[in-house]
């Protein structure tokens, strides 16, 4: 259970990062909008993928 947590903070940070890039080329966000999309996606795929890491590590033990 606390791994699919775990992806879907990931996927959700992935999300954010691709209406980011989107908005880009169709101007439906402004520049501090993405900006933001961009700092927060990146954190939450970084925080997943890192807390995805960690509860492997110790369901093996």
């Amino acid at each position: 259970m606390k791994i699919k947590i775990a992806t879907w903070a990931a996927m959700l940070g992935l999300t954010l990062v691709l209406i980011g890039i989107l908005s880009r080329f169709t101007d439906f966000i402004t520049v501090n909008q993405r900006t933001g999309c961009y700092i927060i996606g990146l954190a939450l795929m970084l925080l997943g993928t890192i807390w995805k890491v960690v509860l492997e590590m110790n369901e093996k033990e």
